[in-house]
């Protein structure tokens, strides 16, 4: 496989596992959403359907979260 390839799966992944270690909520989505994307075009350039899927919903997940928060946040 492309090294170039695999070098984006890797940075998609540790984006992800960087979020982890976030003290903000919603440094916490932003960054896990950028690392779902970049793992989800991975997933998908390596026909890796489940893991393009699984991404996926968490893009979702995400940004559904970060609408929320930012509404909760004008509600105050």
């Amino acid at each position: 496989m492309n090294i170039y390839l695999e070098l984006f799966g890797y940075l998609g992944t540790a984006l992800v596992l960087l979020s982890m270690m976030m003290t903000s909520v919603v440094k916490l989505r932003i960054i896990n959403m950028s690392g779902s994307v970049i793992s989800a075009i991975y997933a998908a350039l390596s026909n890796t359907w489940p893991v393009v899927l699984l991404n996926l919903g968490l893009i979702i997940i995400n940004a559904f979260q970060l609408l929320r928060l930012k509404q909760s946040s004008k509600t105050e």
